[in-house]
């Protein structure tokens, strides 16, 4: 489904034929942008697999893939308490915290 999509993708870790971990990408560009960016809008590597490199390499070719469509940086979320934990994680790889994330629930 994403395959052949520009903005968009999902990169998967395989192993002995079972899939592992994934990463999901979505690129974004706004008018006072000079470069897209490249959101990691999800990463996820399986419980028993973890510490093993597997979210790394996941983020190595998220990266790869972000500078091969030009853009200037890596942006991931971790907004949520439950995402917490990750926090260090993405600081082992290089991000690093800049500004806050507001948010508004939308009222319909």
């Amino acid at each position: 489904m994403l395959e052949n999509h520009e903005q968009m993708s999902c990169l998967v870790a395989e192993l002995d034929g079972k899939v592992v971990g994934t990463v999901f990408l979505k690129q974004h560009q706004t008018h006072d942008m000079s470069k897209p960016v490249t959101f990691i809008t999800a990463l996820i590597v399986d419980d028993q697999h973890r510490g093993q490199g597997i979210g790394r390499r996941l983020l190595d070719e998220a990266e790869r893939w972000g500078a091969v469509r030009h853009s200037s940086q890596l942006h991931v979320s971790i907004a949520r308490e439950s995402s917490f934990s990750s926090k260090p994680f993405y600081e082992r790889c290089g991000f690093v915290s800049a500004g806050y994330h507001l948010s508004k629930i939308v009222q319909g």
